[in-house]
């Protein structure tokens, strides 16, 4: 019998990119196994948002996957409580491949940790492994406030101590963002692909409530609200300048929330309405009473390498998309996305406030984006590419 190690910290019901992309690979993956190969997928307890709590049982046997969820300290999205939760999540996986002969190990990473995780196994067990690449960490943080005077530093050291040696010895690398392929080891041997998230069946053709009205327009965002997001630095300013003709409808969690929150405050603001995390059936009606659907990432260098899963959620409708984006976003979005979608520099309320107040407004839907980006077309081709690669290395 062949064994599949498959980490990923986030999986259903999660609310979160890699939880709707690893619930959809894993399974595709099981269809497709022929023989006695099984997989073992390793994630948590439901713990991305605080105030969504749902506990599935610890294993969980589906033909041959088999799903391991390890209880994790609630992190609130604080850096170094994700830490903490990490240790417990990496420490429960070394205890359930105790009796496990693994042939090989696929890690899906938006932290780089996860992905080390499987080069230390893999290191160990004399396995190959496969890396789903969805962050470049050490980049990201040398920008992030958290640590001011140390993240040179620290960037730097993940780098060289864990990022480097994670993705120089893996069989293949997966990117899902071809804005990563820069930052790749140039030594690099094995294989690289770009498969990149896809829109789910049911964000595939939604289109707005033709009752809405436009008396006054919603700008919705859905999402995390972090750091990276960089919402409090657009929302208040630009909910002060359009007070009398635009409401923002904010749905989500995150580390920097209490920013966004404070300035509400501090503004008085009436037009912003703070929603925390929903279900994807309840989001979808947020979706179809807006007009507007907002995506924006802080302007830091590291995030032009990015492409921000909710380009596919949104994109799968037919309202106007507001991104606030640079680098290989703003690339995917010109050439992939095209229709009815303003794109402006981060975090410059000047230039979408313009927009908002000057220009026709036009749903239209986006079918060629839909058909090629769906999620079930992504999923097949990176089920396949895995199967390739644990062909080449097992035979």
């Amino acid at each position: 019998m062949k064994t599949i190690l498959y980490l990923s910290y986030f999986y259903y019901p999660d609310l979160s990119a890699g939880s709707f992309r690893n619930t959809a690979l894993s399974k595709m993956l099981s269809k497709k196994l022929s023989g006695d190969t099984r997989i073992h997928l390793v994630c948590t307890q439901p713990n991305r948002y605080y105030n969504v709590e749902t506990k599935l049982p610890s294993v969980e046997h589906l033909g041959n996957l088999t799903i391991h969820r390890i209880d994790v300290p609630q992190h609130k999205n604080k850096f170094l409580k994700q830490v903490i939760s990490f240790y417990y999540y990496q420490r429960g996986v070394w205890k359930i491949i105790k009796e496990l002969d693994l042939s090989f190990i696929f890690a899906s990473t938006s932290k780089i940790f996860t992905g080390y995780l499987a080069y230390r196994i893999a290191s160990v067990r004399k396995v190959p492994y496969y890396i789903d690449l969805r962050d470049l960490f050490s980049e990201n943080i040398a920008e992030l406030e958290l640590f001011p005077f140390f993240n040179k530093f620290l960037s730097k050291w993940i780098y060289k101590n864990i990022e480097r040696p994670t993705l120089m010895n893996a069989a293949h690398i997966n990117i899902n963002s071809d804005g990563f392929r820069s930052s790749l080891p140039k030594e690099f041997k094995g294989t690289i692909s770009f498969y990149p998230n896809g829109i789910d069946d049911e964000f595939i053709g939604w289109i707005q409530d033709p009752s809405l009205g436009r008396s006054k327009m919603v700008v919705c965002y859905a999402g995390n609200i972090g750091e990276a997001q960089g919402l409090h630095r657009l929302i208040p300013e630009l909910a002060v300048s359009l007070k009398e003709s635009h409401r923002f409808i904010i749905i989500g969690d995150g580390s920097a929330k209490h920013k966004l929150q404070n300035e509400i405050v501090r503004l008085k603001l009436k037009n912003v309405k703070l929603i925390p995390p929903v279900k994807r059936t309840m989001l979808l009606d947020y979706y179809r009473t807006a007009h507007y659907l907002l995506l924006h990432l802080n302007d830091y260098k590291s995030f032009e390498k990015v492409l921000p899963s909710k380009i596919f959620e949104y994109a799968g409708g037919n309202i106007p998309i507001l991104a606030g984006v640079s680098g290989y976003a703003k690339t995917f979005l010109e050439t992939e996305v095209k229709q009815n979608c303003y794109i402006f520099k981060p975090c410059d309320v000047g230039m979408i406030r313009n927009y908002l107040e000057l220009n026709l407004y036009s749903t239209q839907s986006r079918t060629e984006f839909s058909e090629k980006y769906s999620r079930e077309n992504i999923t097949n081709q990176m089920a396949n590419s895995i199967l390739s690669t644990i062909q080449k290395f097992n035979g």
